[in-house]
């Protein structure tokens, strides 16, 4: 019976990721699962995020960019909200008696956290973090992004006194990353107006539209456009 537990998510369903024991099969699987999950519930900003614990291969919570609500709730910041709400602090404590072991738990996102993501995760104290597409891509997709990577916000990450935190995510970029860059593309593409041609013609990127266009057709994305009129 307690197998049979083990396969269902949060939600109810059954988690087709369970019983796979490759790494990279694992990541593929559960980013995949990341991608739909925002694609059903907020497909015109499509950062989606899942946390699984990687030591048992179960779901503990699923996220999705929640900017209709509160634009600060991003993919990862609900689900890290999410899991706290369903395990919360035995004690009251969730700085020092977290309903979870964060070290145990694999943070899945379909874009690789920005900087106010990429600093939840350390203080959140996960173990890994497995993004999609990069913050550079999203930027060239049409969306307003701080460049800042997750790598460069790790390296800043330090202890009193100057000490290196050693105690930081290890990180996997490029997931799935054909099928998240797709899923960006199209939905930002009402964002690609006149300034935003002209920027990238000055960079010399004339190109990577023309490329992504004919990679990403975008027929059978959703795009609200109505939405931002």
């Amino acid at each position: 019976m307690a197998t049979v537990h083990a396969k269902i998510g949060p939600d109810g369903s059954i988690n087709p990721c369970h019983d796979l024991t490759g790494q990279m099969e694992i990541d593929e699987c559960y980013m995949r699962l990341a991608l739909d999950h925002v694609m059903i519930h907020n497909p015109t900003f499509p950062f989606g995020a899942l946390i699984v614990d990687h030591t048992t291969n179960e779901i503990s919570c699923y996220g999705a960019n929640s900017n209709r609500k509160n634009k600060l709730l991003h993919g990862e910041t609900t689900a890290f909200w999410n899991c706290t709400e369903l395990y919360p602090s035995p004690s009251n404590n969730d700085m020092h008696d977290p309903g979870l072991e964060w070290s145990h738990q694999t943070l899945y996102t379909t874009g690789e956290p920005c900087p106010m993501c990429a600093s939840q995760s350390i203080y959140r104290g996960v173990g890994r973090v497995v993004w999609g597409t990069s913050i550079p891509d999203i930027n060239r997709s049409g969306r307003q992004q701080l460049l800042i990577e997750m790598d460069d916000v790790i390296s800043s990450a330090h202890m009193g006194g100057y000490q290196l935190d050693h105690h930081v995510p290890n990180v996997v970029g490029g997931v799935l990353k054909d099928e998240c860059d797709h899923a960006f593309w199209c939905a930002f593409n009402v964002f690609r107006d006149e300034d935003y041609y002209k920027s990238m013609a000055i960079k010399g990127l004339d190109d990577h539209i023309e490329k992504n266009n004919k990679r990403f057709p975008c027929v059978t994305m959703p795009l609200f456009k109505a939405q931002y009129d």
